[in-house]
């Protein structure tokens, strides 16, 4: 409308710049506006006029259909204090405990209440973690939600179980799809993926073989191995991966012979050559065969405390642990695992490593490098330890903050530990001793987050 236009564009400029065109607009508004003096008159008077016009002088729209109700939802609504709670994290925005609140809340009957789907979708909208527990106590409102707002379609209910998801879906719904068939129907899932892979792009197979790493098995060693040719570095390092966890692969014995004329023991000793290539390349076909190689091949060259102490010659000595880790992380194996902590514990591998051991022995283990390790050093590495953690190690990290003085990375190694110690450890003294006026800031903190932590748990049970 040429009319709605010069009156938007004058009002925009202001009348002391430009005046109201009254030849653009309808014979009746210039009826109007004629006997008004003032530019700002005459531009105020036409602007109510199409207003109204625009607002009213349109048909009302016909066979208007309701929009459908969602479906009822029986269960009830969290308790008063759990919601009370709830609302808290929503002002407070704080997605790591959101996300352990949603979990409670999915493990039990209970249901949030609808009026806070709306935020919540928002939070799970930028935290994909959230999305999960979410659709489970959102339940039938928010599969409702879902439908209507495409930013949330997370909500809806996922499209796995239709015949052609696999092949018609969202990477969300196939990945769903391949996640759940690999569980159920494993050969089927596995037939799909190899009768699509070579159409995938590159960044799709490799995380369509992340989700196989959670069901990888001894007769995927032939898919594994046609990936390691795989034109995309990422799914070749992927494929690596899996192979490394299969025991007695083709792949590993193959590293293993080629990696054998390389290395050599004299005495205290481990002369490792390098293989032949261009500058740089020899260091990079030396990690590949390290870390596929199976870590039996050293038992030739001693126990593996012994082989991780030895002196290096003929390549970098920190080249040879970094993927003797890489072989221990793939493989699983605990006993390398001890003895390359114990070579370096304050590496930057050391934090993985520990994800090998057995609950028992890891809550040891960093109870040992609580006395090897700087204060500043164990801290830092607290940040990296992987999760979820065992009772053991969260018992063992609560114990060895409660005896620490202020100091600024303490404080933020209290943090992590405050929201990362596992249920059975909010009972802790730390979370139940009253703590004196003097206490430090962090020391509060912690104290009031284990503290809101097992509220959440007693709310909910």
């Amino acid at each position: 409308m040429k009319a709605w236009e010069d009156l938007v564009g004058t009002a925009l400029l202001g009348t002391r710049r430009r005046t109201l065109d009254t030849t653009t607009q309808p014979p009746a508004v210039r009826e109007l506006v004629a006997d008004r003096a003032e530019p700002a008159d005459q531009l105020l008077t036409a602007a109510a006029v199409l207003t109204t016009y625009r607002r009213a002088g349109k048909r009302p729209l016909a066979d208007v259909k309701p929009l459908p109700v969602a479906a009822d939802d029986e269960r009830p609504l969290v308790p008063p204090l759990a919601r009370e709670r709830l609302a808290r994290l929503l002002a407070a925005s704080h997605p790591d405990l959101l996300l352990e609140w949603l979990g409670i809340v999915a493990g039990t009957s209970y249901r949030v209440p609808p009026e806070t789907l709306p935020l919540l979708a928002e939070a799970a909208r930028t935290k994909a973690a959230l999305r999960g527990p979410l659709v489970t106590v959102a339940g039938p409102v928010g599969a409702w939600l879902g439908q209507r707002n495409p930013d949330w379609a997370f909500l809806s209910a996922p499209a796995g179980e239709t015949a052609d998801v696999w092949q018609y879906g969202s990477l969300a719904q196939r990945r769903r799809w391949l996640a759940a068939r690999l569980a159920t129907d494993p050969d089927a899932a596995r037939e799909a993926l190899t009768s699509s892979w070579k159409s995938e792009p590159a960044d799709v197979r490799s995380d369509f073989l992340g989700v196989l790493a959670a069901h990888v098995r001894p007769d995927d060693e032939a898919f594994l191995e046609a990936a390691l040719s795989d034109r995309a570095a990422a799914v070749r390092e992927r494929a690596a991966e899996l192979l490394g966890r299969l025991p007695g692969t083709r792949y590993g014995q193959q590293m293993a012979e080629r990696l054998r004329p390389l290395v050599r023991r004299r005495g205290r000793v481990l002369e490792v050559s390098l293989p032949p290539g261009e500058r740089g390349e020899g260091t990079v076909r030396l990690r590949t065969l390290v870390a596929a190689a199976p870590l039996a091949f050293w038992t030739e060259f001693g126990p593996p405390a012994e082989v991780v102490r030895m002196t290096v010659e003929g390549c970098p000595s920190g080249v040879l642990r970094d993927s003797w880790a890489t072989a221990a992380l793939r493989q699983h194996d605990e006993t390398w695992a001890h003895a390359l902590i114990g070579a370096d514990p304050g590496g930057r591998t050391t934090p993985p490593l520990l994800g090998v051991l057995s609950p028992g022995s890891q809550a040891a283990t960093v109870g040992h490098l609580v006395s090897r390790l700087p204060v500043e050093s164990f801290a830092r590495l607290v940040h990296e330890l992987p999760r979820p953690w065992t009772k053991e190690l969260g018992t063992a990290l609560l114990d060895w903050i409660a005896r620490q003085d202020d100091h600024r990375l303490v404080s933020h190694a209290a943090v992590v530990i405050a929201r990362a110690v596992p249920r059975a450890c909010l009972g802790h003294p730390l979370a139940t001793t009253r703590l004196t006026m003097d206490a430090g800031p962090w020391r509060r903190a912690l104290t009031e987050t284990l503290n809101f932590r097992r509220e959440m748990y007693e709310e909910l049970a």
